[in-house]
């Protein structure tokens, strides 16, 4: 009888364990990304709006300078892009990864990977 009611007790408590789990899907959010990225007219913007502020990444604070002005040369003289491993750039990392993760949104970080994979030009 113990083994019985043992036994109907793990079935009750294995049921209640299988129904109330649930699955919510998660779909990444869809960015909409140019067939050519530009420089000033898709990069910038970016820098403009979250980065280059006074005391930031702007001329004289932390490097890189990501002033309209300076940020071209800052990021590919510097070593911040690598156009052979795009994903590996040091600029990409920094905001997906690294310590300025929470200052860029997806559509943004879609942008600036999409213009180092397109040649990181100066455009």
């Amino acid at each position: 009888m113990k083994k019985l009611l043992y036994f109907i007790l793990m079935m009750a408590t294995a049921s209640v364990l299988l129904v109330s789990c649930t699955y919510e899907e998660i779909k990444p959010e869809k960015v909409d990304i140019p067939d050519s990225v530009k420089f000033a007219l898709n990069i910038i913007p970016i820098f403009n709006a979250s980065c280059n502020n006074v005391g930031c990444h702007n001329k004289g604070g932390i490097p890189p300078d990501l002033s309209a002005a300076n940020a071209f040369v800052s990021l590919t003289f510097f070593g911040y892009v690598d156009v052979d491993v795009p994903e590996s750039s040091i600029i990409y990392q920094t905001i997906t990864t690294g310590s300025m993760k929470n200052n860029a949104t997806n559509q943004e970080r879609a942008l600036i990977l999409e213009w180092i994979k397109q040649g990181a030009q100066d455009n």
